[in-house]
């Protein structure tokens, strides 16, 4: 049972959305640094330079009062290649960081990998479509372990591992095939998840008192009305969104209808008694999820425009619903209770402590004339979540932590620095990088007296 004392405060990043310096010290290129990007969107040579700014940012940290940092490590930043021999620069770069928290009293959650997959392995082995991914990667999580576990006791596995097998700028796949194929991202999906399984596996065996979790992009999913089919749509649409990594992480297995359903299509992979094996071989102690808003599922029907690949399926259509109010990100309205429903509907299938390890509003926003940014809207959309996390804990959830996505303005996938999260603005935009400047906004006094009052209240 989780207590409202040990509570985890946090923020999040990743790696390739902050550090910059993509060529810096031997590191290697990845799929984002490879990725086709927009004309007038910036890409990772800079982001936000946590790489050269990492010291006045730890400071920010403590001045914010969290006690958690979730990071993740550049996989081509210890191996430029994503095998061979590790780069010392790069591994000094992370000690440096992971010391400079802990002497802070900031715990670091340390993602293993963020969306960025080595480009050598893409042009090796064609990366995640590979069965030769899974050994690359226990080999570069082994070492992790074995370098950094006497410092980083919680770990999460592969953030989002549903957006890596369908985004191409991610996995790379498509710079092999400009045609996206679901049957090969079911398969990248399938060897995402051997990878996984490893990877907890090693955690147990190398990381004294280590803990390590998977990371969902968790959909809550409503049926567009009470119809039978679209609750139907709406079911299945939660099994494979949802559920369909996170059984195997913690059940061993794939949800066995939706299994079924998707091997009619010739979608499932094939799972061989070596596989089933890898399954069964070790279990998470916790599941980290990231939560946005909700979705509504309904009766398939044939798409009349563009369709997200991650929604994009023969057994349900998405109604993307209402836009936030901000009316500038085609996101979902904002759902705090069906955050709650989420945390419910985990803990009672799978029955493992939680921690929220996204959450966050976008925004496109510039400083005031007196240098601060009045993001009102982000501090209430923060506040009602933050309730529902309270709310949870009395109700009995075993909710570790909570962290906001994200710590500074980063680097979206698609939009650059005009899609802005942070508590912290970073003084760039996507043509011009002026000074790179941290302030931090309304939202980062508001969120260091939440959690100053949390304590106050439960210490």
């Amino acid at each position: 049972m989780t207590s409202k004392e040990n509570f985890r405060w946090g923020v999040s990043s990743s790696a390739f959305q902050i550090e910059g310096a993509n060529k810096a010290d031997g590191k290697g290129p990845s799929t984002l640094d490879k990725r086709k990007v927009r004309a007038g969107i910036a890409d990772t040579s800079v982001a936000a330079d946590f790489y050269h700014h990492w010291r006045e940012d730890i400071q920010l940290l403590a001045s914010l009062k969290v006690t958690s940092f979730r990071m993740s490590i550049s996989w081509t930043r210890i191996f430029p290649t994503g095998t061979g021999s590790s780069n010392k620069a790069g591994v000094q770069f992370y000690d440096q960081v992971i010391d400079a928290l802990l002497a802070n009293n900031i715990e670091p959650v340390v993602t293993i990998n963020h969306f960025d997959m080595p480009y050598a392995l893409i042009t090796q082995f064609n990366g995640w479509l590979s069965r030769k991914s899974v050994n690359a990667f226990a080999n570069y999580a082994k070492f992790l372990f074995q370098h950094f576990g006497d410092r980083v006791k919680t770990w999460l596995t592969i953030n989002e591992p549903l957006m890596v097998m369908y985004n191409p700028a991610f996995n790379g796949s498509h710079y092999q095939d400009d045609n996206r194929s679901t049957k090969a991202n079911f398969l990248m999906l399938h060897h995402i998840l051997l990878a996984e399984k490893n990877a907890i596996k090693l955690c147990h065996q190398l990381v004294v008192n280590g803990k390590i979790g998977p990371v969902s992009s968790f959909q809550n999913v409503y049926p567009a009305s009470s119809h039978p089919e679209d609750v139907e749509a709406a079911m299945t649409a939660e099994s494979i969104l949802s559920y369909w990594a996170l059984d195997v992480a913690v059940k061993g297995k794939y949800p066995e209808i939706t299994y079924n359903r998707l091997r009619k299509l010739k979608l499932a992979p094939q799972v061989s008694p070596a596989d089933q094996i890898i399954f069964q071989s070790a279990f998470p102690d916790f599941i980290a999820f990231n939560y946005y808003s909700s979705i509504r599922a309904e009766k398939y029907h044939t798409p009349t425009g563009f369709v997200i690949p991650f929604f994009d399926s023969p057994l349900f259509s998405i109604d993307m619903g209402p836009q936030r109010a901000t009316k500038k990100w085609t996101a979902m309205e904002a759902d705090p209770v069906g955050m709650g429903i989420a945390a419910r509907k985990l803990y009672e299938r799978y029955h493992l402590p939680l921690i929220i390890t996204e959450n966050g509003y976008a925004d496109t926003e510039v400083p005031s004339t007196d240098s601060i940014v009045q993001d009102d809207k982000r501090i209430e959309y923060l506040s009602k979540h933050i309730a529902i996390c309270e709310q949870l804990i009395e109700e009995g959830v075993p909710l570790w932590g909570y962290f906001i996505w994200s710590f500074m303005d980063s680097l979206s996938g698609r939009e650059g620095f005009s899609k802005r999260y942070g508590l912290v603005y970073v003084n760039r935009t996507d043509t011009d990088l002026r000074d790179l400047k941290r302030t931090p906004k309304k939202s980062f006094y508001w969120y260091r007296d939440q959690i100053r009052d949390w304590r106050a209240k439960y210490d």
